[in-house]
């Protein structure tokens, strides 16, 4: 075995990209298998909690590479607070941190970030956590700043949110991400007193539902159809959701006992020639209103909407359809914070 240590990267789009950095990743990487991507496209570290939980083959000894800030940017410019999806974050800093894996923060940017003279809000507390974890990014807008000044940024972006392939960038920022994680270290909350002391995280399924099972290229799993209701035991804060999006979903609430959330569309668009069905996950909880408590046990339910209109998060869609004719997809889990 070399000494390259076991690379695992929790990110978006753009490292999913035929000839993108990841791709070159592997192809400088002394042994490839020891690279795993475990990104989603169009999601937030929520999202990489649930691959990294979910993930029961890791390589021994990895250096978690997240790349998931130009994404959580893109949902700050629509409306998701900072609070919420750094907390996420955080969170996925204890889990390597209990687990003993080191992280390397890859800082990409879309085009606007790239040109723009200061960081948004998101990036300047994104700043302040990293270093309450102790943590170095490697930065890509600084990277390309001192070492490709002379090319402009409509050479460097394919398009708005992702990098061109077709530049020396992708692999030189490669070569940088191999040696800086050599270096990398474990996250290390400088201020424990305000951390996750006594809490953990589950995913949690409906054991009582009949599931269906699902294989695509990126992900294997069981999914549970929403067209009726699904009991999950839980006590604990209600942080998200995942599932199998089609435009065929309906609207779900969210229930223990008295107390609900929703309802929340589960449908995705239905673009020409696009997948019939998306990886996706809510985010069920914000500043403003505080996670659901469940009590014993969390109910989804499917919800007529009529001429209403659900809750649609960043990255969802809605239109209107016949009532529960939900076709393809289904819940894959929820994310709990537990006590004890």
């Amino acid at each position: 075995m070399s000494h390259d240590p076991s690379l695992v990267i929790i990110g978006g789009s753009n490292s999913l990209l035929r000839d993108g950095w990841v791709d070159q990743l592997k192809k400088l990487h002394p042994e490839p298998e020891r690279v795993v991507k475990l990104s989603i496209g169009m999601a937030t570290t929520a999202m990489g909690i649930y691959r990294l939980l979910a993930c029961k083959d890791l390589p021994p000894d990895p250096v978690i590479l997240w790349e998931y800030s130009l994404n959580e940017s893109h949902y700050f410019e629509h409306r998701n607070p900072v609070r919420g999806l750094l907390y996420h974050t955080r969170w996925l800093f204890e889990i390597c941190a209990r687990r003993g894996y080191r992280v390397l923060p890859v800082l990409l940017y879309n085009k606007a970030e790239a040109e723009a003279e200061e960081p948004n809000t998101y990036r300047q507390i994104l700043a302040k956590v990293l270093r309450r974890y102790r943590l170095k990014p490697l930065d890509a807008r600084r990277f390309w700043q001192r070492k490709f000044p002379d090319m402009p940024v409509d050479a460097l972006y394919k398009d708005h949110p992702h990098y061109s392939t077709e530049t020396a960038f992708p692999k030189a920022l490669t070569r940088m991400a191999l040696r800086r994680a050599k270096d990398a270290t474990v996250p290390e909350d400088s201020i424990p007193q305000r951390g996750f002391a006594g809490r953990d995280l589950r995913i949690l399924t409906p054991p009582q539902a009949k599931s269906e099972p699902f294989a695509n290229r990126i992900i294997t799993c069981d999914t549970y159809p929403m067209t009726s209701p699904l009991r999950i035991p839980m006590n604990g804060r209600l942080l998200a959701c995942f599932m199998l999006s089609s435009q065929d979903q309906t609207a779900i609430n969210f229930r223990s006992g008295q107390t609900a959330k929703g309802p929340y569309s589960a449908q995705i668009s239905g673009r020409d020639g696009g997948p019939p069905v998306l990886l996706k996950h809510l985010l069920l909880w914000n500043p403003k209103s505080p996670p659901l408590e469940a009590d014993g046990e969390l109910m989804i339910l499917p919800q007529e909407m009529g001429d209403q209109r659900p809750v649609v998060q960043h990255t969802m869609a809605w239109r209107r359809k016949e009532p529960l004719d939900a076709a393809g997809g289904g819940l894959i889990g929820v994310l709990a914070e537990v006590d004890g």
